[in-house]
């Protein structure tokens, strides 16, 4: 719902997400009166909001709509939902209104999911009185047979076959994954001994603290690549850099993957270790949300991410070469897949030549038939 509507309390049904239902009135039976919940755009800073309307009519009495607006945010790390209401109005028109309960039930079909995750969890809150005091909530909440749910997510990665000594090696990483399987909890990853971490960027990273404060403000040289994510909960992709950032305490600096639109920020944190020239990096805290696809690109350059170690024989060229990455894909319900990641090179001229030779040999089969039509 647009941000004039919102305020006014008119927005249309197509933003309708649910029901808030109100109790007012002094003593033992109070009036109750029903109204809606719509979702907003962003609001106090947040990327969506909502206005929730409650007419304020008891018979012969009717002190219009009562519109109270809240603040949805986005928690970058987790992706978990915080809701802030500004202060519920306690008069209207001089007659004090006196809230006994506030009922907000959202039941708008396919607006919320339920976690692939079964661990026991809470919705917590604060409540905070008229006067100033705060009184804290919590309501348990678990998720029943995640165990049953599918988890067949797709990995596929490749790379260039040119590289070189100043611009290093590309690698493309895709995930993918289907409705009604369980999310992707945990990822873990081996990159192959001709494909190092390449130590002149890594001493790039941008520091931790210039990071949380503003990633914007890093090195142009921390960047080493960009991501997208596709999910069925918003209406446009999630897109953004691919950060080093160092930490005091980390022997390696981790790969951060900084996603943003539609006003909602996401971060990916990706540990690095490298142990005898070979690089793994693990995601161990992938938010328990549903995407469609995750795209990430690592590119050549005079700042890339990965060198070569391959024989001065192949002149820069990793054709012939066999590139594998061990890799450990852990579902939200604790399913686990452990596959040997095959990493395809593109632009090699044996690749080339066969796809002629292909082509090729399918017009002539075309020809072939034809000419038995005739």
């Amino acid at each position: 719902c647009p941000e004039a509507q919102a305020n006014a309390g008119t927005c249309s049904s197509a933003s309708r997400i649910g029901t808030a239902t109100a109790a007012a009135g002094s003593g033992s039976h109070p009036f109750w009166q029903s109204g809606a919940v719509y979702l907003t755009g962003p609001y106090k800073g947040a990327p969506f909001g909502l206005s929730v309307v409650v007419p304020a009519k008891a018979g012969p009495f009717n002190l219009g709509n009562i519109v109270v607006r809240a603040a949805i945010g986005i928690d970058p790390h987790t992706a978990q939902i915080t809701v802030v209401s500004d202060p519920l109005p306690q008069s209207v028109d001089g007659v004090p209104l006196r809230v006994q309960t506030v009922n907000v039930t959202v039941d708008r079909e396919g607006f919320t999911f339920n976690p692939t995750n079964c661990s026991p969890l809470a919705i917590n809150g604060t409540l905070t009185s008229a006067q100033g005091a705060q009184a804290a909530v919590s309501s348990r909440f678990q998720a029943s047979n995640c165990a049953n749910l599918p988890f067949k997510p797709s990995f596929k990665v490749s790379t260039q076959a040119k590289t070189s000594k100043a611009n290093g090696a590309s690698l493309l990483f895709k995930f993918a994954s289907g409705a009604g399987q369980a999310n992707i909890g945990k990822v873990r990853f081996v990159l192959p001994k001709q494909l190092p971490a390449r130590l002149t960027t890594l001493q790039k990273a941008c520091v931790d603290k210039v990071f949380d404060a503003n990633p914007a403000a890093c090195p142009a040289a921390s960047v080493v690549g960009t991501a997208t994510l596709h999910t069925p909960v918003l209406n446009n992709p999630l897109t953004g850099p691919i950060y080093l950032v160092s930490h005091g305490g980390a022997a390696f600096p981790d790969a951060v993957v900084v996603l943003q639109g539609e006003g909602v920020m996401v971060y990916l944190d990706g540990n690095t270790n490298i142990k005898k020239g070979i690089t793994s990096s693990t995601f161990n805290s992938v938010p328990d949300a549903p995407f469609s696809t995750f795209e990430a690109t690592v590119p050549e350059g005079p700042h890339s991410a990965f060198s070569t170690n391959i024989s001065a024989k192949t002149k820069g060229s990793l054709c012939g070469q066999k590139l594998t990455m061990p890799t450990t894909l852990t579902g939200q319900n604790g399913a686990v897949i452990t596959q040997t990641t095959k990493i395809a090179v593109s632009g090699c001229p044996i690749a080339k030549k066969a796809a002629k030779k292909r082509t090729k040999k399918a017009r002539k089969a075309g020809h072939h038939n034809s000419g038995k039509s005739r």
